[in-house]
């Protein structure tokens, strides 16, 4: 097997490039065929996957790996459908950013040399649910692993991605959603509930007070709080959650709610699964995709479920063998 890795250095400020030495002591250890590619500016890892789909690498002895936070498998996972679509090549993934929301949907380890190991034993490629949003204003489209957010979540994204808060909390590895919960109360105190049209499986329903609406392939978002806890990788289907401002106390609640993964069942919030669902609104909101800021724009997006090859065990894979 050939592994193919796209390292971004800068990645949870700077932690995968620490990392790095480690983890190629590990593949020199055990005398693995490979080679490596650092990022150097946003996009590139996009860039460098589409380049290797390209290369005409054989899917049955290559294994692309993406070695930063979700951002970075955001766009390894584009480039590689942008360079040959018919003929994904698998990937994998060693987490080393702040969210790390994927490798806790898959069962991903934390640590990356742990994370490696599980792409090394892996003996088989395993088919996981995508999604896939384009966007009609934009004339755009993309792939996602995560989720696409509107609002509440989206806001958080772009606050924290350049507060002091996020960085700081990375030069001590306290990754996960301490960076997130950080900002969500400023955002909330800031944030206008919005209009949003909402279309799917269940017909079409308007909120004319949403603030949080979330299309995700799994559980996690922010770094490990469970907007979908019934979301799955293994699925064929997407989740949608929408919620709308009623009074302060309501809302407070229903982000207790969701600290606990729990605000999808509540009465407090509409929850709808399906193949398809289009979103649309009619002022400017955030958005985000799978922890990337999207800008703050009106939004006319179509989601729906495509899959994609991974070549890793699960953590509860490594258990049983």
């Amino acid at each position: 097997m050939h592994y193919s890795i796209i390292i971004n250095p800068t990645a949870g400020n700077g932690y995968a490039k620490e990392a790095w030495p480690a983890i190629q002591h590990e593949l020199d250890s055990s005398q693995v065929d490979y080679h490596h590619q650092f990022t150097k500016y946003a996009g590139h890892a996009t860039y460098l996957a589409t380049k290797l789909a390209q290369s005409q690498m054989s899917q049955e002895t290559t294994v692309v790996i993406a070695m930063g936070g979700d951002g970075t498998l955001h766009e390894v996972l584009n480039g590689l459908i942008k360079g040959a679509p018919n003929r994904p090549l698998p990937l994998a993934y060693i987490p080393a950013g702040t969210g790390n929301d994927f490798a806790r949907a898959y069962g991903i380890s934390l640590d990356p040399r742990t994370a490696l190991r599980q792409i090394m034993d892996a003996d088989q490629t395993r088919t996981i649910n995508i999604g896939h949003y384009r966007d009609a204003i934009k004339k755009t489209d993309h792939y996602f692993l995560n989720n696409v957010g509107i609002g509440f979540d989206a806001a958080i994204v772009s606050r924290t991605n350049s507060s002091k808060a996020k960085r700081k909390l990375n030069r001590h590895h306290q990754l996960g959603h301490f960076a997130y919960a950080s900002q969500a109360l400023a955002v909330l105190y800031n944030q206008a509930p919005f209009s949003l049209m909402a279309q799917g499986e269940h017909g079409r329903e308007f909120f004319e007070k949403a603030y949080i609406a979330v299309v995700t392939n799994h559980p996690y978002i922010g770094g490990g709080f469970q907007i979908a806890p019934t979301a799955s990788l293994d699925q064929d289907g997407l989740d949608l959650v929408i919620a709308e401002r009623r009074s302060w106390p309501t809302t407070f609640w229903q982000l207790i709610q969701l600290a606990h993964g729990k605000l999808m069942d509540s009465r407090l919030a509409n929850h709808y699964h399906g193949r398809r669902f289009h979103v649309t609104t009619t002022s400017l909101e955030f958005g985000q995709v799978d922890g990337e800021e999207m800008g703050n724009q009106f939004m006319d997006l179509t989601m729906s479920t495509a899959t994609y090859p991974f070549r890793q065990q699960s953590l509860t894979e490594n258990q049983k063998d």
